[in-house]
């Protein structure tokens, strides 16, 4: 290859695209002829030409001008691209184009990725914790069981890791019913219980000491599942 020709080549510079825009260019609600213009603004700009004309645009594409300035017009409305002005020391006006509702775009398009994948996850793990329970149970829920699970998750925000160690210390009790893991539950929020160390360390206490500050009503406990009114219970709950 001629060195004048590589030389030169290399005094051009290049022009920097971030890999999140050409992979996700098409999720924003962009299209080629868009994405084209787009790479050419940036491309002016490292030239220091921050408001190239549409016939500067229109000649570095195969784009007629028409289609230049109805995809351009399309930038706009679309809020991908601003127009700005500013003003020199000697009061003149300029205008340039503005990128960064791009990069806002493609930020909001990751930020609700990160959320929608952590929707997932949420719904995952509650699913997880309601064949935990049937497991335990050895039964399907009952309509009322079920609700009062979503109390805990939804109404009191139990993270479903404390409901998991609430249900392991009902089965190490031997008392494996919805009234009991409630008061377990009641009694950590008290005591301030955010974690599963919290929750182990409170349990481990309560086992060595067979009583603690936080001891469950013994009295409540040992009503049988049938004579506990969970209708009256739960109503009182939403109220």
């Amino acid at each position: 290859m001629n060195q004048k020709i590589l030389e030169k080549w290399m005094t051009e510079g290049q022009v920097t695209l971030p890999q999140v825009l050409v992979k996700n260019y098409a999720k924003i609600g962009l299209n080629e002829m868009e994405l084209v213009l787009l790479i050419q603004i940036q491309s002016f700009a490292s030239e220091a030409e921050f408001f190239p004309s549409m016939e500067m645009l229109t000649d570095r594409t195969t784009l007629r001008l028409e289609e230049t300035i109805k995809t351009m017009d399309s930038l706009l409305k679309k809020g991908v691209i601003a127009i700005e002005q500013s003003q020199d020391h000697s009061l003149m006006i300029s205008e340039q184009y503005n990128l960064a509702p791009l990069w806002g775009k493609l930020v909001a398009l990751y930020e609700n990725r990160e959320a929608d994948a952590k929707q997932e996850k949420k719904i995952e793990k509650q699913t997880n914790l309601y064949s935990l329970f049937e497991t335990e149970f050895g039964r399907p829920l009952s309509p009322m069981e079920a609700e009062m699970l979503s109390a805990w998750l939804d109404q009191d925000h139990t993270s479903p890791d404390l409901i998991k160690e609430a249900l392991k210390e009902a089965v190490i009790s031997q008392k494996l019913n919805f009234r009991y893991i409630d008061r377990i539950l009641l009694n950590w929020s008290k005591q301030g219980v955010k974690t599963i160390e919290d929750a182990k360390r409170v349990a481990e206490e309560f086992h060595q000491n067979g009583r603690t500050s936080q001891t469950i009503n013994q009295s409540e406990v040992k009503k049988s599942a049938g004579s506990i009114p969970l209708y009256d219970w739960l109503e009182k709950r939403k109220g």
